[in-house]
């Protein structure tokens, strides 16, 4: 069904580009204009990555690898691609799920880290958690608090893009602005300021919580990260 509301919309997609594009062919099939303009980008942790690369060659030391974002099963990927006997993998969602490029053993009921952690299944075998570089540790914490093992390793860094004039420009005069991380509303309102001329649509309720305390005027939430779901909280928007 097309969603008519969005045709001939300006909307800003904040993600790296390399994971922008298949919501961008979404918004485009309903008439929408959308626009790639990055806030943030992946890059290697400050170790260089070698505390991952060494977890990935003890890999089956482990009876779990969880994976609470889609940039962190991406980079697990490689490692398990050709491995049978693989430890059960978890991801915090659909997204992260689809980045391991394999059916997946966990994925909890709402895409929280908070609730992974909490409706982990029991174990006593020892787990992986493969993170962001500077997480707050919360689902490490509930996840022993529930007498799991745990490690933590870290895979990737989010780093702040500097933006152009233009695109700061760009930027605040879309009709709408797309985050789906806490780290792209912080890039930002360092960058633009807490506020805009058109809608802000966030990507799950940790990245609404981020904008709120930001001061950001938040339109609507995508409760999933699927592009469908982010393409009809952007329709009822311009309703």
């Amino acid at each position: 069904m097309t969603l008519t509301s969005l045709a001939g919309k300006c909307i800003a997609i904040t993600r790296p580009r390399s994971q922008s594009a298949e919501l961008a062919n979404e918004l485009g099939n309903h008439g929408a204009l959308p626009l790639v303009i990055s806030l943030i980008e992946i890059t290697d942790p400050s170790d260089e990555g070698f505390a991952f690369e060494h977890a990935m060659k003890n890999i089956s030391q482990y009876e779990w690898v969880v994976c609470t974002s889609a940039n962190g099963s991406q980079r697990v990927a490689p490692y398990i691609a050709k491995d049978l006997n693989r430890p059960k993998l978890a991801a915090v969602g659909d997204a992260t799920a689809a980045g391991f490029q394999q059916e997946v053993d966990f994925v909890p009921s709402q895409a929280t880290g908070q609730t992974l952690a909490s409706e982990f299944p029991l174990t006593n075998g020892k787990v992986l958690l493969v993170q962001a570089e500077k997480t707050s540790g919360d689902v490490a914490k509930t996840l022993r608090q529930h007498g799991v093992v745990v490690d933590e390793v870290v895979a990737y860094q989010t780093v702040i893009r500097k933006l152009e004039t233009e695109e700061i420009q760009q930027l605040l005069a879309a009709d709408a602005i797309v985050f789906a991380s806490g780290s792209a509303i912080r890039s930002f309102v360092s960058q633009c300021g807490a506020r805009n001329h058109g809608a802000i649509v966030v990507i799950g309720e940790p990245t609404h919580l981020v904008a709120k305390e930001l001061g950001v005027n938040v339109s609507a939430v995508a409760t999933a990260s699927t592009v469908q779901s982010i393409a009809h909280a952007l329709g009822g928007v311009f309703r």
